[in-house]
This record gives structure tokens, C-alpha cells and sequence, in this order.
């Protein structure tokens, strides 16, 4: 096959929307993907295809930069196939309720591509009321994502990809002003609807959590970040997400009101026990991370939990549950807040 040919397709797929990219940084990508060319080649390249496909050059400043037109159409080598395009369909109306606008942003071509597709192709096929027959909900309330700037998502995820580090400006909870930090980030998960960062400050060793909405600004630093020796997997299962906490406890709960069943369907671990009770409640026991996370979920249950060890764990619920009570004891108005 023509290398020139195989070049271009690969010049099509380095340029993005939401951040335009220089010259420079184009050929960079390109050496990635074995392209050894000049400066001056992808210069006369991105001409020629600006000339046919919908591309954007900001002369304005030096050196230039080159993105895809926002409206432009995805451009898909094959094309998406029915169920692909089903399966955007659904993941669109999970995303509009459950991701950033800057992570939306990033598959709504996907998902124009996906409308174009079903209202063409199934108009008289039983697949196109598919979309129409599952739904993904989350659990817990309905809370709504936070908003993450536009700049800030694809510049960590390419320092992510790229495995460099970041100068950012980030805002920590309680703090009512953001603070400059050069951090390397180690990759990217997301909780719900949050999106969370485990970072390396400059300087240290440990590895901390970010919120990806408290980063007010991220530019890319050529340092390398040392992701590869990083073991993201290895780092969710010891806790990190559950927010302070390695001490591993053997926790006891008794449980009620169907709670037993549920947590027989999906463990709290491997060496989960459950044992029925002669008043129909259950005794559950397991071994267990002791997070904020695990004591926000057993707060949640109210009355239908009781911690029976350990004993440090048990007295902290019963602290927080009678402080909770006490402030229920305070009559309001019923149409006080009506």
C-alpha cells in the first residue's frame, strides 16, 4: 500500500475538535505512528485535505494550529454497522445524565453518526425500536455531573496517552481560590458522575487522588510522568476511590428488610458469610476496606443495618445516628417549606 496514502488516513485521525494542534505536534503524532516526514510535508498535506475534508487552520498566531470544524461528520473506517450504531444510541442517553459536557462532547460525532444511521437504515426494521426498550439507571440520588472545563479533559487525557506530566491550577474542597501545582498524572477513572485523576506532586512519591472538575486549567509538560509503572488496577483494588483507608476490617452487620437477600446477590467479598437469624434478620461478615466510602453506604441504610463489630466502627454509627436523630427532634413548620 501507497505510505503516503496510509499517512494522510493517519493525519485525519491525529486531528481533533475540542483542542486544535500545531504543526509541530501534528508531526510528532505522526512519528508515533511511523510517519517520519518534515515539518514541511504535513504543512503541504493538511492544505490538500483542507481542500476536500472539513478542516480549520487558525493563522492567526505561529506557529499555526489545525482541527477538525466542530459540525463536521465522523469520519469512520468501516462504517458503523447497526448494532454500533444501537449501541451509541443507548450510551448517548446514559452519557446526557451521567457525564461532563467536555466528555459528551468528545462521542457526540459518534452518536450524530448513530441518529444518521438508525433513521436511515431501520425505518422499517424491528432492531430501530431497540433504543426504546433498555434503559441504565444509576443508583443513589440523581445528582447532577459537575462541570468540567472545556480545555481541561483532553488535555489530561493526552498527558495520560502521551505519558507526560501536567501544570495545572486546582482548586482543593474548602479552598476558595486554586493553587499551582505541577503534577503527572497516572490515569483516569470515573465514579458515577465524577471524574477522578491519581497524580504524583513534584517531588513526591505517594499517589493522590484530583478531582477532574477542581482543575481550573492544565497545560501539557514534556516531563515524563512515569505512568508505565504505574498499576492503576492494583491501586482501585487496595482503596484508593473508597478515600483514606488501608486497614482492612473484619466487618459484622445485622441486616433486615430484604438486605440479606441483596448482599447474597452481590457480596461485599470473596469471604463473605451470611447466616440466618430465628427473627428472619441476617448476620453478615466480611473483610473489608475501612473508607469513608464503606461508612457513607452502611449511614445510607438507616435502620435497615446494624454494625455489630468491630467495635470502633459500631460506636462511630452510633455517634453519627444519634446526632442525625437529635437534629430531627427540632420542629419545623409543615408549611414552612412548602
Amino acid at each position: 500500500m501507497d505510505r503516503n496514502f496510509q499517512r494522510l488516513l493517519d493525519l485525519l485521525t491525529v486531528l481533533q475538535r475540542a483542542q486544535p494542534l500545531t504543526t509541530p505536534a501534528i508531526r510528532e503524532r505522526l512519528a508515533l505512528r511511523g510517519h517520519e516526514v518534515t515539518a514541511r510535508t504535513v504543512q503541504r498535506d493538511l492544505e490538500g485535505l483542507a481542500s476536500v475534508y472539513p478542516l480549520v487552520c487558525d493563522d492567526r498566531a505561529r506557529p499555526y494550529t489545525w482541527s477538525w470544524r466542530r459540525d463536521a461528520a465522523r469520519i469512520s473506517l468501516p462504517a458503523m454497522d447497526w448494532p454500533e450504531a444501537v449501541s451509541f444510541q443507548l450510551l448517548s442517553t446514559y452519557l446526557d445524565a451521567a457525564l461532563p459536557p467536555s466528555i459528551r462532547d468528545g462521542i457526540e460525532p459518534y452518536v450524530t453518526e448513530a441518529r444518521r444511521k438508525l433513521g436511515q437504515q431501520l425505518d422499517k426494521r424491528p432492531l430501530r425500536l431497540w433504543p426504546q426498550r433498555v434503559r441504565v439507571v444509576g443508583q443513589g440520588a440523581p445528582l447532577l455531573p459537575p462541570k468540567v472545563g472545556r480545555g481541561v479533559h483532553p488535555t489530561v487525557t493526552e498527558a495520560v496517552l502521551r505519558g507526560v506530566s501536567l501544570s495545572i491550577r486546582y482548586r482543593a474542597y474548602g479552598d476558595s481560590a486554586p493553587r499551582k501545582h505541577r503534577v503527572a498524572p497516572l490515569g483516569l477513572v470515573l465514579a458515577g458522575s465524577v471524574g477522578y485523576v491519581p497524580v504524583r506532586f513534584a517531588g513526591h512519591d505517594d499517589v493522590r487522588t484530583l478531582a477532574l472538575h477542581r482543575i481550573e486549567s492544565a497545560e501539557l509538560d514534556d516531563t515524563p510522568s512515569g505512568i508505565e509503572s504505574f498499576d492503576l488496577d492494583r491501586w482501585l483494588a487496595e482503596g484508593a476511590l473508597g478515600f483514606g483507608g488501608n486497614q482492612r476490617i473484619r466487618l459484622c452487620l445485622r441486616v433486615w428488610e430484604g438486605l440479606g437477600q441483596l448482599l447474597t446477590e452481590t457480596p461485599l467479598a470473596d469471604d463473605q458469610r451470611v447466616e440466618d437469624a430465628a427473627d428472619g434478620s441476617q448476620q453478615i461478615s466480611a473483610t473489608v476496606l475501612d473508607t469513608a466510602q464503606l461508612r457513607r453506604w452502611l449511614l445510607s441504610l438507616g435502620a435497615r443495618v446494624e454494625v455489630l463489630a468491630p467495635p470502633a466502627l459500631r460506636a462511630a454509627m452510633a455517634d453519627e445516628l444519634a446526632r442525625s436523630s437529635r437534629r430531627y427532634e427540632r420542629a419545623v413548620p409543615a408549611d414552612q417549606y412548602a
